[in-house]
């Protein structure tokens, strides 16, 4: 006779080294937040066998992306979730607590900083995921044991959290992270300025978006870039607004960018020395051919930590914007070395 159960959670797949299940947040962060997204969130975890305390990896995801969306099955392939179990199965990723951070936002993402034309998500992260963690579950109080990881824009995450709060994030791992918005950035901003111009308004392109017209527009992934990432770094007011950096003739406003360019880890970062000298340990990786043109922020970025004295793992591969998710188990092979120093 067969056999049926229900199960508290949702579980579309087995897993052999951990247990599935998810910390509902009720955030007060995100609470009235500009874009009227939920500020009820639900981050899955991966919870190991063994006992505590064990160290947390808290992943973050990638622009239009959510790393709740990890535990997607696949066609004819494994997920993100599938490979991280087998992973632990080979001594190749630690026994850890791993939380797939629940983010998105109406424009794709949120950079995982505070922004009044987004919402708080800086705060999110550390002032409520990290607490619930430490109430609900046997964590390491390490720093050291305490991984912020992430790819893209998460990787950006990474970076910017791990180094303003590296009391709680004392290791960072970000795979080709947002940097060096001169070469990575300006070209969505200039192709999105024949639609910017037809808009003249943040709080008009956010209505285009939410109509569906915008994603109806060939390139709207790059307008989707280009806004998205304006109401991260320039908001203005507090109703989801935000100042575009260029003008009618392409220029670049002075002071617009320049509120870019101050959220552009090649800005921040030296700002932060101090912080970034507290870190036990720092992973970044990019391909050579990105797209996005990221492995020049990151040589850039590699570069000032070598001339700081900032001990960090750097690799580049031979692959594109697009194989991210095939550098993960590199990262989980690192933090397993990286955990027992």
């Amino acid at each position: 006779m067969h056999k049926t159960e229900t199960l508290p959670n949702l579980h579309a797949f087995e897993t052999k080294n951990f247990k599935v299940e998810t910390l509902k947040i009720e955030s007060q962060c995100l609470k009235n937040n500009p874009l009227k997204d939920p500020a009820v969130r639900f981050n899955p975890l991966l919870v190991p066998h063994g006992e505590g305390p064990w160290p947390v990896v808290l992943v973050l995801g990638g622009f239009t992306g959510n790393s709740p969306y990890y535990f997607n099955g696949k066609f004819n392939e494994q997920n993100t979730v599938q490979i991280l179990d087998q992973a632990l199965a080979r001594g190749e990723a630690p026994e850890a607590l791993y939380v797939f951070v629940d983010a998105m936002t109406t424009w794709g993402g949120s950079q995982f900083i505070n922004s009044a034309a987004v919402g708080n998500y800086e705060d999110y992260v550390v002032e409520e995921i990290v607490p619930a963690l430490q109430k609900h579950y046997p964590v390491s109080k390490l720093a050291n044991e305490w991984c912020v990881m992430g790819g893209s824009s998460g990787g950006y995450g990474a970076l910017h959290l791990a180094s303003k709060h590296p009391h709680i994030f004392g290791v960072c791992a970000a795979i080709a992270p947002d940097s060096f918005f001169e070469a990575s950035l300006l070209k969505d901003l200039y192709e999105a300025m024949p639609v910017w111009e037809k808009y003249q308004s943040g709080l008009r392109a956010l209505e285009e978006l939410r109509n569906g017209k915008l994603t109806k527009i060939r390139n709207w992934h790059t307008l989707l870039n280009a806004f998205g990432m304006s109401a991260c770094y320039a908001p203005s007011g507090e109703h989801g607004d935000f100042q575009y950096p260029l003008n009618k003739n392409g220029e670049k406003i002075t002071e617009t960018w320049k509120l870019f360019l101050e959220k552009d880890p090649l800005h921040f970062l030296p700002k932060r020395l101090p912080a970034l000298k507290k870190l036990h340990a720092i992973y970044l990786d990019v391909g050579t051919k990105d797209q996005f043109n990221l492995q020049y922020g990151s040589r850039q970025i590699s570069a000032f930590f070598k001339k700081e004295n900032i001990v960090h793992d750097y690799v580049e591969f031979d692959g594109n914007h697009f194989d991210i998710g095939e550098r993960r188990p590199e990262v989980w092979k690192w933090l397993s070395n990286c955990f027992r120093r």
